[in-house]
């Protein structure tokens, strides 16, 4: 006890400082955490830190030089612990961070993708094939993607149109899309909701909807009946898009430098 309270007298401004900074730190890192599917296990881990606090705090002060030595080393498994727990948290917080304007300025996707996307799209729609693509973004869809087949193969246009083809095993399903890849196809997604939505939109446009308001998916849509192309985001559908208007949003909604400002 008495080492304690001499380390409490000898503590500086510095020191005062040094631990504010910590608890801002440590405040914003379960902030971010407390309102994921993680909040349990997080509150697992606090308890486990707590009691571990505790019996080196005892341990030091009752002179237990072994258990004091095991639990100086103990937060180095806390730590491991913690990043593995919460993997996921964490990736898309750093997601988060390069979606942030000041990071995006300097790195641009390359538009080759979107216009083998519009290809498709396109004929699709002329020839009326149904079709639905989720474009991913910050939020993973793995969980989506899992439901389907995996493709793991490069968007190109041919191999958009053969998946969608009529009586083709996957074309009733969605396709999911990662950067310049084509993950998975014949995927569930989730229907929305919204007793606001028109009756007359089929199966591909709820599911459309529905992905856009559980996640920020970019979801674009074919419509089986009229050709019409859509496109959901943020629980919203925006009907008869036109090739222009589409790569014209999408660009923006996926921060894609066009293919004409990049030959130039």
């Amino acid at each position: 006890m008495k080492e304690l309270l001499g380390i409490i007298g000898g503590m500086q401004f510095t020191d005062v400082v040094d631990i504010l900074l910590v608890s801002v730190l440590f405040y914003f890192l379960f902030a971010l955490l407390k309102e994921t599917r993680s909040a349990v296990a997080l509150r697992g881990l606090i308890s486990i830190m707590i009691v571990s606090f505790l019996v080196f705090f005892f341990a030091k002060v009752l002179n237990l030089r072994a258990v004091s030595m095991i639990f100086e080393r103990f937060w180095i498994v806390v730590l491991l612990v913690f990043l593995i727990v919460f993997q996921n948290e964490f990736k898309k917080a750093l997601t988060d961070i390069g979606q942030m304007k000041i990071f995006r300025h300097f790195f641009h996707q390359s538009g080759a993708f979107l216009e083998e996307i519009l290809k498709a799209v396109g004929i699709m729609s002329s020839r009326r094939i149904g079709a639905l693509l989720a474009i991913e973004r910050r939020n993973p869809l793995k969980s989506y993607a899992d439901t389907g087949t995996a493709v793991d193969s490069a968007i190109t246009s041919e191999l958009v149109r053969t998946i969608f083809a009529h009586y083709t095993p996957l074309h009733d399903g969605a396709m999911i899309l990662h950067g310049d890849r084509i993950v998975a196809a014949g995927c569930i997604l989730p229907l929305t909701n919204d007793p606001n939505v028109s009756k007359e939109l089929g199966t591909r446009h709820r599911a459309a909807i529905g992905l856009s308001e559980e996640t920020d998916a970019v979801v674009l849509v074919v419509s089986e009946e009229t050709g019409t192309i859509s496109l959901a985001v943020h629980g919203n559908l925006y009907r008869n898009q036109t090739l222009d208007s589409l790569r014209s949003e999408l660009q923006q909604l996926l921060d894609i430098e066009s293919e004409v400002e990049s030959a130039t």
